[in-house]
């Protein structure tokens, strides 16, 4: 089989692939977020009004028929209740009393960009098209949309706050317990029916999610992990007919719900049912292509008068750092994507060798460097047995043309003499593929490792290179306004002389020059985009894999 060929294939799949994963999302106008300020009490005035619409109703279980999950859109508040602040060490939040829900989460410890006065990381706002976080309709109760009326406070402590509301007998109870050292907290949910009627409620909360602009966003994502497997649904493809989405404004999840949320590519926001097997999720566009939210509902819970029934659901909403997801467990952790599940175990080696030689390189571009040359060592046998048999192969090539030459009507007779002579050379034809596809999955580890480090965002290598979590940009180029990217046009040129060394065996000079120039040009377009940190360890490799061809031609007898 011929090398290049295979590449083709590969290479092209891939591409197509990447394309649509790595490739930055349209991004909405870029909104000014206020962030909270530290000063600020819980006797706040008003912030304006949630604009966003509301959640369609669910489709109905056989147990509560005609008892909805959500009010109809024109539900939605007209005006927001009394803002209450609260902070700790790691994040700063707000929370509203109508809805008594989460009307804003900052991260401390994140920034947009290491520039100077570059604002924290903000995950929710209340700002349309951002609804309410950890919002409660309760729909089903049949009291209206409890997301958009006003609790009570009741005897607020620090980081612990009891919200109530009571219509017709039927009394509502919303508990938040935030924690210092975490990004971790808990909402208790407590329904008490003292009316004459039964209820059932299936204490339904949602996460908003809506597309932001910045490397930190891309990919954003409504997320769960269900039944074990990992559900996502890209925002900008959501209840939008398209390559992206299916169409759908909603879609249901059946099975046992672990967690579900809203990520992107270095934050998750998620929610932590008590009991995952009781729980269901769904995903909702509000503003198809560009905000959603996610949801987790209970079973229905039939409540006669003078019964309670209480909930609680666990959240998450800060960075992709596996020991802190670990800490948090519900398969959280599921949530940096580390490729296939037969790949991750290799995701999880280099993520783990990177962070060790940080250890002894601060550098982290240096690291990637340091990182890419020990693969090449380890896969050196492999990858010099490919390059023999392909020289070997390029040997042979004016004998297996004669061979072509003598039998061009009898194409078994053609084949019988190939094989002959293969056996008489030595030669293994599938040499130089068998090896490649062996060290493929190290390079898809390596590439999701590197791809899902938060490690790397905002980590510097050498003058503009300071962020290997993004691409890199020189300047922009005046008039057409497209930044300019040093490693991927390297990158770029050390595949075009890569092709140009390496044997292509059986190929005509059309598809040799066809092969040495589009398929680098492709892999620029596509590794413009990608973060540079990517984009050196692969011109670093290719630079390796040129070393080793020149002295596999030089010294192969």
């Amino acid at each position: 089989m011929d090398r290049n060929l295979f590449l083709a294939f590969g290479l092209s799949l891939l591409v197509l692939l990447l394309w649509t994963m790595l490739f930055d999302p349209p991004s909405p106008p870029p909104e000014q977020y206020e962030p909270v300020q530290a000063e600020r009490s819980p006797e706040m005035a008003p912030a304006p009004a949630l604009q966003a619409p509301g959640l369609p109703e669910l489709a109905p279980a056989p147990l509560v028929e005609k008892m909805p999950l959500a009010a109809e859109p024109n539900a939605v508040p007209t005006t927001s209740g009394q803002r209450l602040a609260f902070e700790t060490e790691l994040y700063r939040g707000e929370l509203d009393t109508r809805g008594a829900g989460i009307a804003f989460w900052e991260l401390k410890d994140y920034r947009t960009s290491k520039r100077e006065g570059k604002t924290p990381v903000i995950l929710t706002t209340g700002i349309a098209p951002f609804q309410l976080g950890l919002a409660t309709p309760f729909g089903e109760l049949g009291l209206g949309d409890l997301s958009s009326v006003e609790f009570s406070v009741e005897n607020p402590l620090p980081l612990e706050y009891i919200f109530r509301y009571s219509q017709d007998g039927v009394s509502v109870e919303k508990t938040f317990v935030f924690h210092e050292d975490t990004y971790a907290f808990d909402l208790a949910i407590r329904v008490e029916n003292n009316s004459e009627r039964e209820i059932v409620p299936r204490f339904a909360v949602s996460w908003p999610a809506s597309q932001q602009p910045g490397n930190d966003f891309r990919e954003q994502a409504l997320a769960a992990v269900i039944d074990g497997s990992v559900e996502s649904e890209l925002l900008q493809g959501i209840g939008e007919p398209g390559f992206f989405g299916g169409g759908e404004r909603e879609r249901v999840l059946e099975g046992s719900v672990d967690w579900i949320g809203s990520q992107s590519s270095y934050f998750v926001s998620a929610l932590l049912p008590d009991q995952p097997a009781q729980a269901k999720g769904r995903f909702v566009a509000t503003t198809p292509g560009v905000a959603g939210v996610a949801q987790v509902f209970f079973d229905p819970v039939r409540l006669p008068p003078g019964q309670p029934a209480e909930r609680v659901v666990r959240g998450y909403i800060g960075p992709k750092e596996r020991v802190r997801l670990e800490q948090v467990g519900g398969e959280l952790v599921r949530s940096i994507d580390l490729g296939w599940a037969w790949i991750s175990p290799l995701t999880t080696f280099f993520g783990w060798l990177l962070a060790a030689l940080h250890v002894f390189i601060p550098n982290y571009g240096l690291a990637i460097i340091v990182l890419t040359v020990l693969v090449r060592v380890v896969t050196t046998p492999l990858t010099t047995k490919q390059m023999r048999s392909m020289e070997r192969m390029r040997k042979l090539q004016p004998k297996l043309t004669e061979l072509k030459e003598k039998y061009p009507d009898d194409r078994q007779k053609q084949s019988e003499e190939m094989m002959r002579l293969y056996k008489n050379e030595g030669v293994n034809p599938l040499g130089g593929c068998l090896p490649m596809l062996l060290q493929l999955p190290v390079f898809i580890g390596l590439f999701y490792a590197l791809r899902s480090s938060i490690q790397l965002r905002q980590a510097p290598f050498f003058g503009w290179i300071d962020d290997l979590a993004a691409p890199d940009s020189l300047f922009e180029i005046p008039g057409i306004g497209i930044p300019l990217r040093v490693l991927p046009l390297i990158m770029g040129a050390t595949m075009v002389f890569q092709q140009r060394i390496t044997p292509m065996q059986g190929m005509d000079p059309a598809q040799q020059k066809m092969m040495q120039t589009m398929m680098p040009i492709m892999m620029t377009v596509v590794f413009y985009q990608f973060p540079s940190g990517l984009v050196l360890y692969w011109m670093v490799s290719n630079v390796l894999a040129i070393a080793h061809q020149l002295w596999i031609g030089k010294h192969i007898k």
